[in-house]
């Protein structure tokens, strides 16, 4: 429906819709109604959460069991889908409405929200109502949506932007269709005099009719060129999400079958589809780090970092690392942050408390350790019997080795080749041996330890003390070599290089290592009674009890420390 040049001739129609006559009322406000918005958040949640199941639909394929199975999983992640939509969806737009407010008819002009200047009566030069039906079926929205367009003219006296108009579009959908109707009367009564039966069509002067032809045609090629992008971005961005949700899923299938090359293929793959998946990348590191491959996968879990700082799982890997290398400063920020993250998280305890082990503080360690067992969960009994030999070590430490060799012993029955931590266990077990006093099973346990899991700094440091123990310099030192090659500051490094030099009747450089191996300790209980007992067998009592006493300080459990003390002070005792 078009209007024409005569319905708007009359001047003293034309002094009121200028704002002219003093006599006009105040301007009327139509408010966004907080209803209507429900019920377009409600519409769109459908729409939204079936496209968002899309993707999940393929990634469920490889872990379904069934297709009832399938079917009950995707109706779990559409639901969920619906409702995160629904509940963010509308407290955007509840921010939209208080900050927008509605739209003002007034004798200047109308507004379009709050802080908007007014589109003033005489640069509107045409009005349109068309119905959203597509829009509506899309969205579920009943009665069906209006698109109201005020076309005005730009300000810029310049020719190119005399031949289009500005459009304005304001959509029914955010009033109350009693509102929207009764605002678009009244627009087209203070503007053109008419108060037509049906407000759906487009309304203007003639004069106007050529710049709002322009201006539609340059509207409708806009339309078609974003409906292209649009479409283009969903099947692109769905597509891509579709394909590397089945293949990390596929994946993740593969990895419970043991199958590691298969597993580190298809998580490379998925990487490589969608480089900013985090996920992926830290189960690659992940598969990595159990083929050996552990520079490769310390670089994925910092990439998978990288993406996702607040990602607690690549945390614990890299924390892991860390403490391989004897990085203990690196490797307790990276577990309070994860502990920071994920208070309850068992895997990050179950390191806390390695952490707190190898510095032979196991009054802590052995709380965290227990904190775990209390809490286990029964889907995931790695970190369980992680803190299984992480207890077992602390006991073997604190003067209980046989009560830790009955626990590792019921461990190896109980599990199997997944929950099996061999790290953790193989130290544990050489540990409570060593303590023991049994340095032969010590030793083969360490070689086993050495054949499974490789030359770690942990068993290199092992078997050079049990080499040393049995008086075997010429495979202690090939080891020894080996441990200080990467680590050549490490406490543990210069305490066993004293103890060859010792052994070898080089007492000079044993002094020296050893104080250089006590400057290091940083805390480290069991590296301070160890070095006390070097100390005593070279004689200096003095400096025997005072770092026996340093490591009681720290950790009173300390067997060897306790046993050192009662030996200076038997042999005070004697002397007497």
């Amino acid at each position: 429906m078009n209007s024409t040049g005569d319905e708007i001739a009359n001047p003293d129609l034309d002094d009121a819709a200028m704002g002219g006559d003093k006599d006009q009322p105040e301007g009327e406000l139509f408010k966004i109604d907080s209803q209507s918005l429900a019920r377009l958040a409600q519409g769109s949640s459908v729409l939204i959460a079936s496209l968002l199941s899309i993707p999940d639909a393929f990634a469920l394929i490889p872990g379904a069991t069934s297709p009832l199975g399938w079917m009950l999983k995707l109706i779990g992640v559409w639901i969920s889908a619906a409702v995160l939509w629904f509940v963010g969806f509308l407290g955007i737009l509840h921010i939209v409405r208080l900050i927008v407010r509605g739209v003002t008819v007034s004798p200047d002009g109308i507004k379009l929200w709050r802080l908007a200047r007014p589109i003033r009566w005489e640069r509107l030069d045409a009005v349109s109502v068309e119905e959203q039906l597509v829009f509506s079926k899309l969205f579920s929205l009943k009665p069906p949506a209006r698109k109201l367009t005020l076309y005005s003219r730009f300000k810029s006296e310049k020719k190119i932007f005399k031949k289009i108009l500005v459009p304005q579009p304001v959509p029914s959908f955010f009033f109350k269709p009693a509102d929207f109707e009764r605002m678009v009367r009244k627009i087209l009564e203070t503007k053109f005099a008419i108060n037509p039966a049906s407000v759906i069509g487009s309304f203007n002067s003639i004069e106007a009719q050529p710049n709002l032809r322009t201006t539609a045609k340059a509207l409708r090629y806009q339309q078609i060129l974003i409906t292209i992008f649009i479409g283009f971005g969903l099947v692109g961005l769905l597509g891509r999400k579709a394909t590397v949700n089945y293949v990390y899923n596929s994946g993740n299938q593969v990895l419970l079958k043991n199958d590691l090359p298969e597993a580190e293929r298809l998580y490379k793959s998925a990487t490589e589809i969608d480089p900013f998946f985090y996920a992926p990348f830290n189960n690659l590191g992940n598969v990595q780090f159990r083929r050996g491959k552990t520079a490769d996968a310390v670089l994925n879990w910092q990439h998978a970092l990288a993406l996702k700082p607040d990602f607690v799982e690549p945390m614990i890997s890299l924390s892991h690392i860390q403490m391989q290398k004897r990085d203990y400063v690196k490797a307790k920020e990276l577990i309070n942050s994860a502990l920071v993250l994920a208070p309850l998280n068992a895997y990050a305890m179950v390191n806390r408390a390695d952490y707190f082990v190898r510095l032979g503080q196991l009054t802590p360690a052995l709380r965290d350790a227990r904190h775990v067992l209390a809490q286990q969960d029964t889907k995931d009994k790695r970190p369980f019997y992680t803190a299984k030999c992480i207890e077992a070590e602390c006991l073997a430490l604190s003067g209980k080795p046989q009560k830790a060799l009955e626990e590792l012993s019921t461990i190896e029955r109980n599990i199997n080749s997944r929950d099996f931590n061999r790290t953790s266990f193989f130290k544990a077990k050489i540990v409570a041996f060593r303590e023991a006093g049994n340095t032969g099973d010590a030793l083969t346990t360490a070689l086993l330890a050495r054949q499974r899991i490789g030359e770690t700094a942990d068993i290199l440091t092992e078997l050079t003390r049990l080499y040393l123990a049995n008086g075997n310099s010429k495979e202690a030192k090939s080891f020894l070599q080996k441990l200080r090659a990467p680590l050549p500051a490490d406490g543990w490094g210069y305490l066993l290089q004293a103890k060859y030099d010792f052994a070898n009747l080089d007492s000079q450089s044993a002094h020296q290592n050893i104080e250089k191996a006590m400057q290091v300790a940083n805390n480290n209980a069991t590296l301070l009674a160890e070095g006390a007992w070097l100390f005593e067998a070279m004689g200096k009592a003095k400096e025997a009890q005072t770092y026996a006493k340093q490591s009681l300080e720290i950790e009173p459990l300390t067997d060897s420390a306790l046993k050192l003390m009662q030996k200076i002070e038997s042999a005070k005792t004697t002397n007497k």
